[in-house]
């Protein structure tokens, strides 16, 4: 590749107009669109600063391939993509089927594992370690590769769409049936028994409905390329990181809170699984006020 094919690839990827660009570099956007259609070189001082600008060495910007370096972090990028679709399905499943394996330790043994909540705490626990990973993890793919050059082809994205569609229905149908077959089992068996029973059925059938429907929605996430890069120049601007700011500062005040009310609960007479219902809450209360806060406008 040549220079100019050079500059445009790495321009782009860092999600610069030419307008940006030119603006950097002290010149006009004209000059810059004369750079990238090869009909004039920056003298050795302008070069030098785009070397800067684009974190590159001389060599690469001259004689590098870009677009083979856009490739190869499109290939991070889906892996990335796809170990989040997996992972986090993972971890959504742990928690729910937490719930479920608290019925049946209560089931199995109501004074221990009923009164201590130890099945429903130490799944929970593994659960959002798993989903507080995956966001570190996340955010540091998304520093290192700020912005990642659109590859999925439309007929990738159809085909996906195709998929994403049966996994909703699938999903929304199988949180169905867990409703149907709970209520038809309610009548077929004791108070005592349907609570136990059904209650253990449901939560697995919730459970499958839920992970199946939360990998359909990441994948789709992954396959919106367009929007992760829209996003990241949004946290990387000045306002879109004093919004940042605002939101961390209301979702810990609601999450302090919520970790109050919960040792509170432990000191109850209330079953322990109880206890946790306040982080519940709290999680969804930080959604609501991510929703009510952010000042993005697309």
């Amino acid at each position: 590749m040549n220079f100019a094919e050079n500059l445009r690839a790495l321009r782009e990827k860092n999600g610069m107009t030419q307008e940006q660009l030119a603006e950097r570099m002290e010149v006009s956007r004209q000059t810059v669109s004369k750079w990238e259609a090869g009909g004039s070189f920056p003298e050795m001082e302008k070069m030098l600063l785009l070397t800067e600008i684009f974190d590159c060495t001389m060599d690469g910007l001259m004689k590098g391939n870009m677009q083979l370096e856009n490739r190869n972090e499109a290939k991070l990028y889906e892996a990335h993509g796809r170990r989040v679709a997996r992972l986090g399905t993972m971890a959504t499943c742990i928690c729910i089927l937490s719930l479920a394996a608290q019925v049946l330790g209560e089931y199995i043994n109501p004074g221990f594992l009923g009164e201590s909540g130890l099945p429903f705490l130490l799944g929970a626990l593994l659960g959002t370690a798993i989903w507080v990973r995956l966001g570190m993890e996340s955010s540091h793919f998304r520093k290192k590769h700020p912005y990642i050059e659109p590859f999925f082809s439309e007929e990738e994205k159809e085909a996906f769409h195709q998929k994403y569609m049966g996994s909703m229905v699938w999903g929304i149908g199988t949180l169905i049936g867990g409703v149907i077959v709970t209520a038809a089992l309610s009548t077929l068996l004791d108070k005592t028994r349907m609570e136990l029973l059904t209650g253990f059925l449901f939560l697995i059938m919730v459970a499958v409905g839920v992970s199946v429907i939360v990998h359909a929605a990441l994948l789709a996430s992954m396959y919106n390329v367009e929007g992760y890069n829209a996003d990241n120049a949004w946290d990387m601007s000045e306002e879109g990181k004093e919004n940042g700011r605002r939101i961390g500062t209301a979702c810990g005040v609601i999450m302090l809170i919520a970790v109050l009310c919960c040792v509170a609960l432990t000191m109850t007479h209330f079953s322990k699984v109880f206890a946790a219902i306040p982080l519940v809450v709290g999680g969804i209360l930080c959604g609501v006020a991510a929703l009510l806060l952010n000042r993005r406008r697309d």
